[in-house]
């Protein structure tokens, strides 16, 4: 099915986005945007048949205050300048470490939330897919930044969609817990929120386990896949088939809001996971084809070079194009275990986690299916 069939598929760009600095120590590079674009430009992937680019350079005014608290964007607002620093600005999460006041913060922050509700609209308004690459922070709160994220542009864009009629389901496959959309919606029937993250035992933000599943009128519609350390594509792909895609396919959304962090690779230096782009992509692709209409958000992913490539076979599989043959990955080979060769240049040798450690991740998987089945699914179907 191309494109055309599909709806389209808009590449939501800002050139500004990519140009801001949170520190020059930071592991959060803004720069990542813009260098997917320069990628999927050069690989004449932002052009054809039911492909375009919308550019977005100005915020637009009151995105913010439909999530966030009027106290935190006064806050926010007042670091716009990155020189001053106060007691109330560390109250809610901004200027520490993770969260630092820098140049632009406030326009950042605003400007990305833009992007991601113009993701949104186009897709509610009959557009396929929609990608905004500076989208998918995940972790800001109503009243403060956390985790690398000022505003929740995630949130933001599910509050658009369920204005525009639309039935939500907000999916996240990023390493770390999407712990405030679940909290936004933790009660809400009208959103089912699954995340896919590695446990909350060994990685921030320390949540995520699969005894939350929501309260209230939502009980049941919050859904939660803790991954073990050293999980690969196998268990990975297994996990999301029997779990995410059966969920999607009972609760049966128009759109599908997703964070898609390359966070998950084994290349990444923040993370404890040991997947490859090639379980990433197919879990895409599986679900494109079921759920053809997605809102698609960057999220996390610290080794900048192989998140461009892995973002950059995302959109490929949202705009419908196909990438070039041969092998140009980094992952794999004799001191990583066994590997193979296969699909575009941008893919990944495979890896595979092997011996006693594969078996207790299988086994705990195991479990996580069946509890699904029998404390979450009843309540979907």
């Amino acid at each position: 099915m191309d494109t055309t069939e599909r709806g389209g598929a808009v590449f939501v760009h800002s050139r500004r986005l990519g140009r801001f600095v949170l520190s020059a120590e930071h592991p959060f590079k803004t720069e990542r945007s813009a260098l997917v674009f320069e990628m999927c430009s050069r690989r004449g992937l932002l052009s054809g048949p039911g492909v375009r680019v919308e550019e977005v350079e100005l915020p637009e005014e009151g995105l913010l205050e439909r999530f966030h608290t009027p106290e935190y964007l006064g806050v926010l607002r007042s670091a716009e300048s990155g020189r001053e620093m106060n007691v109330e600005m560390l109250h809610h999460g901004v200027g520490t470490a993770e969260n630092p006041v820098f140049e632009g913060v406030y326009t950042f922050a605003a400007l990305s939330a833009t992007a991601s509700v113009a993701a949104a609209r186009r897709v509610a308004a009959g557009g396929g897919c929609a990608f905004n690459p500076c989208g998918g922070f995940h972790h800001a709160h109503p009243d403060r930044a956390s985790g690398f994220c000022y505003v929740n542009d995630a949130a933001i864009a599910i509050l658009e969609l369920l204005a525009s009629g639309v039935r939500v389901a907000y999916l996240d496959i990023d390493a770390h817990h999407g712990d405030g959309v679940q909290e936004a919606f933790y009660d809400d029937p009208r959103v089912l929120t699954i995340s896919m993250h590695e446990s909350g035992k060994t990685l921030f933000p320390w949540s995520g386990f699969e005894g939350e599943t929501g309260a209230r009128e939502g009980a049941g519609y919050n859904i939660n896949v803790p991954l073990e350390p050293g999980t690969d594509d196998t268990v990975f792909l297994l996990l999301f088939s029997e779990i995410v895609l059966d969920a999607l396919r009972l609760f049966s959304p128009d759109v599908v809001v997703g964070v898609f962090g390359t966070d998950t690779f084994a290349s990444d230096p923040l993370t404890h996971l040991r997947m490859t782009n090639n379980g990433y992509i197919d879990a895409v692709a599986m679900l494109h084809a079921r759920f053809p209409r997605i809102v698609a958000l960057g999220g996390g992913g610290y080794n900048v070079h192989d998140c461009v490539r892995g973002w950059t076979m995302l959109w490929a599989e949202l705009a419908g194009r196909e990438l070039g043959g041969g092998y140009g990955g980094v992952i794999g080979g004799v001191l990583l275990g066994d590997a193979e060769i296969e699909g575009s240049d941008l893919r990944d040798m495979r890896v595979y986690t092997t011996g006693p450690e594969a078996e207790r991740i299988r086994e705990l998987s195991g479990r996580l299916v069946e509890r699904y089945r029998t404390a979450i699914r009843p309540r979907l179907g």
